[in-house]
């Protein structure tokens, strides 16, 4: 199956295989969109958090009156994924810590 912008998630998937939910039930993430790791060595873990915010956050279309509610996060490749691999899957997730109900993607 593949996403679309404004898929909610639910649990928070722990790899690449996530389970797609109604908006209206509470759930950990809202899909957003992608984004591809420019070509090089594997960056580290430390430095794909850094690329999800940089690279994801410009790229996310928030509701406007929900942004507030969530920040960043993002399904990143593996050591042993890359370099074939490179794509990060950017999502919504709740600031405070909980769930979300309803959309907060356009």
């Amino acid at each position: 199956m593949e996403l679309r912008p404004g898929d909610c998630i639910e649990p928070f998937p722990e790899d690449f295989a996530v389970t797609v939910v109604p908006c209206t039930v509470p759930h950990a993430a809202e899909f957003a969109t992608t984004y591809v790791v420019p070509d090089g060595p594997w960056p580290g873990m430390k430095e794909l958090g850094r690329v999800t915010q940089s690279g994801c956050g410009p790229r996310m279309r928030y509701v406007p009156e929900r942004k507030d509610e969530v920040k960043v996060a993002g399904l990143v490749p593996s050591e042993e994924d890359w370099p074939k691999r490179r794509t990060v899957y950017c999502l919504a997730v709740p600031a405070a810590g909980g769930k979300l109900v309803g959309r907060v993607i356009l």
